[in-house]
């Protein structure tokens, strides 16, 4: 009796032991506070890793989302490319914190964290004001009414008894409120302030020992003019590139000229209407080309061996498409005849207007002052295009070809079109302004100090990456790759 009782024990405890994970619960409190690295003397847990690698992930999602227009998925598998760099990163804080320790940051010097909380003061007093007017604008406190009434003249109509019930502190007390609900503390103000001011002083600190000199700062100028003058020369339509993408351009290629550009435009009202039909007459071009691929498809079919349902099946598919193909061909046809329509009664409408500034400017008037009176290019409204006019050069694929064709058919500077240019956004009347003059630009005190400070920033940069990865790799690390599972 005694032995099969020691039997049935001994048996549920061989279960026990082999079934003791579902006798355990799973606890996230605990699992997040195990360690997946020690730093010095600091502990990165489980729940702070995760936490970090989550915002990581959701903080790119966002940037692709906003900048690409196309959303990142954050399944686990997506996450867990994030997990390395996540605990990368932790640790690196870790470091540099310990770094704004020994250097005497954190804590900040007392008048640096004096300036902190008088400036987290104002902060909070502003932002109390906007609360106020934004959830409580009709409140009066009963202070306020009693200020007013006793303020008030005998012509001014009064209620016989005060009306307010909430006091100062109670109104204060409620903004209070709103505000810590949406995160806008005196508390968080000042933390956040004071990393911001111990980053300041630590990156002060790894910057102290970096300059560029005005050596360096020339030789940069004049590789940057070499490399130019190579891109330039070999294709002279990038400098008009660099310059459109607003990029700088050291050098100037021959064969530039400056051309002003006078426009009559047609109407807003009959842009819109073409625009829209343009729009139109594109989907329906679409819808068009794809029926037609489609139908060509099942033209190219063997349907031989199809039995009747099936070919009846496949009979009607074609003559679905074939209607699509006919459809979509009368709406090209009749948007193409629209938009010529509307174009051509558009064109009508600026005519005579046009053909009265260009007979002005052939008659040698003041071409500055035409445009100035007659002229709808907003891109001829502000310097250096206004008085050097657009850059134009030889096979420049930037403006629209008749345009373009026009500038460089003009000879001589000073020149005016002897027709009316006409493109999409109306007429042009173009004037040969300048020849631009070809080589190495200046090198001004301004283009000296931008390069300099360009040139700082990136040397700064470098010696923060260099002062962290050494900082790093010299601090006691330890990690737990299988907390991390």
């Amino acid at each position: 009796m005694k032995k099969g009782l020691a039997l049935v024990v001994m048996l549920m405890l061989a279960a026990m032991m082999l079934s003791g994970c579902n006798l355990i619960g799973y606890d996230a409190e605990l699992d997040g506070a195990q360690v997946v690295a020690k730093v010095n003397d600091t502990e990165i847990t489980k729940a702070e890793w995760l936490s970090y690698r989550d915002y990581m992930a959701a903080y790119e999602q966002q940037y692709y989302q906003q900048y690409f227009g196309f959303s990142m998925p954050l399944d686990e598998e997506t996450l867990a490319t994030y997990n390395e760099p996540a605990l990368e990163q932790l640790i690196e804080s870790v470091v540099v914190g310990d770094k704004i320790k020994e250097l005497g940051f954190d804590p900040l010097p007392e008048e640096d964290a004096a300036a902190i909380e008088e400036t987290a003061d104002q902060m909070m007093d502003m932002y109390k004001m906007i609360m106020r007017y934004q959830n409580y604008p009709t409140v009066e406190t009963v202070e306020e009414e009693q200020e007013r009434l006793a303020s008030a003249t005998p012509s001014e109509a009064t209620p016989a008894e005060p009306v307010a019930t909430i006091t100062d502190a109670q109104l204060d007390e409620m903004i209070m409120a709103d505000l810590t609900a949406m995160g806008y503390t005196r508390e968080n103000m000042i933390n956040s302030e004071t990393v911001s001011k111990q980053n300041e002083l630590f990156k002060e600190h790894v910057y102290a020992d970096v300059a560029i000199t005005d050596d360096e700062v020339k030789a940069e100028f004049d590789s940057r003019v070499e490399g130019n003058k190579t891109n330039f020369d070999e294709t002279p339509s990038n400098y008009a590139m660099y310059l459109k993408n607003g990029l700088d351009a050291y050098y100037v290629p021959a064969g530039y000229r400056g051309v002003r550009n006078l426009l009559i435009k047609i109407s807003d009202e009959k842009e819109t209407e073409i625009s829209t039909l343009s729009s139109t007459l594109t989907t329906a071009q679409n819808a068009l080309t794809t029926a037609q691929s489609e139908l060509e498809e099942l033209n190219a079919q063997d349907t031989s061996e199809y039995d009747e349902e099936t070919l009846a099946a496949y009979n009607e598919q074609v003559a679905a498409l074939q209607e699509q193909v006919v459809a979509n061909e009368q709406t090209v046809t009749d948007t193409q005849a629209q938009i010529e329509e509307i174009t051509a009664a558009a064109f009508s409408e600026i005519e005579e207007k046009a053909a009265e500034v260009l007979a002005k400017a052939q008659a040698g008037e003041d071409f500055a002052a035409l445009l100035a009176e007659y002229g709808e290019d907003p891109g001829m409204t502000a310097e250096p295009e206004m008085t050097r006019g657009y850059l134009v050069c030889e096979g420049l694929g930037i403006y629209d070809q008749a345009f373009q064709d026009a500038a460089m058919a003009l000879a001589n500077v000073g020149d005016v079109s002897a027709e009316l240019v006409k493109t999409s956004f109306g007429y042009h009347i173009l004037q040969y302004t300048t020849d631009i003059e070809s080589g190495v630009v200046e090198y001004t005190e301004e283009i000296k100090t931008a390069l300099h400070d360009e040139m700082l920033t990136s040397a700064q940069e470098a010696a923060y990456e260099a002062a962290v990865t050494e900082w790093v790799s010299q601090a006691e690390k330890k990690t737990y790759p299988k907390v991390m599972k």
